[in-house]
């Protein structure tokens, strides 16, 4: 009995570590389409509180979720100040695994 509870006990731990190993591969993937999108200079940094995640279950054949992020970007204007702008991005997961940038496909940019 004990064995079964430890071995429930270890795939959800596991389950938890993958969710969370995919929120970050879609964030590191947002921050490369930002970049690339806006054409941000090299070495631009954003931080965690700047992302915000929503996954939708998808009910189209050979698409497993919709992620929409919503990224918050900070700037300055000439005058010093601060301008906040948030940008939507819309991304299909079209892969099994979810662990590999290619996983995930771009579908709207606002």
């Amino acid at each position: 009995m004990n064995k079964i509870i430890f071995v429930l006990i270890a795939l959800i731990a596991l389950s938890c570590d993958t969710d969370k190993q995919q929120m970050e591969t879609l964030k590191e993937r947002a921050q490369y389409d930002l970049i690339t999108q806006l054409q941000l200079p090299e070495g631009t940094v954003f931080n965690d509180d700047s992302f915000s995640v929503n996954e939708e279950e998808s009910d189209l054949e050979g698409v497993h979720a919709v992620y929409t992020i919503n990224v918050t970007v900070k700037s300055q204007d000439k005058t010093g100040n601060e301008i906040n702008k948030t940008y939507t991005l819309e991304y299909e997961k079209v892969g099994e695994g979810g662990l590999d940038p290619n996983d995930y496909e771009l579908k709207s940019f606002n």
